[in-house]
């Protein structure tokens, strides 16, 4: 057995949920494992389908957090790029994040 100290990270984007498993296994790296599924955002005045991906600190390749994190950003920029969108969140233990090309 194994162990690891628990930080999880979670990407939320919309988009479809096929392109996003495409997109997790073209930047699937050593050690890297995303757990991808389905989600319904639904908002004032809307809804859109779209994923929740979520990366361990996998004890089999363990990072410290600021590594984890900067590989969360990587895939969400991927993720990004590849479902055609223009924000995305990333949520940590401790912040949530907001990313956006949007115009403020």
């Amino acid at each position: 057995m194994q162990s690891a100290p628990s930080y999880t990270i979670r990407i939320y984007i919309a988009g479809d949920y096929q392109d996003a498993i495409r997109a997790a296994r073209e930047f699937c790296e050593i050690g890297a494992c995303f757990c991808i599924q389905p989600a319904d955002y639904v908002y004032t005045g809307g809804m859109e389908a779209g994923i929740v991906a979520t990366l361990i600190n996998y004890p089999r390749f363990p990072a410290e957090q600021a590594d984890l994190l900067a590989k969360a950003e990587r895939f969400a920029d991927h993720l990004r790029a590849r479902l055609f969108q223009d924000s995305y969140s990333i949520e940590t233990p401790t912040e949530t994040h907001w990313f956006t090309r949007r115009p403020q």
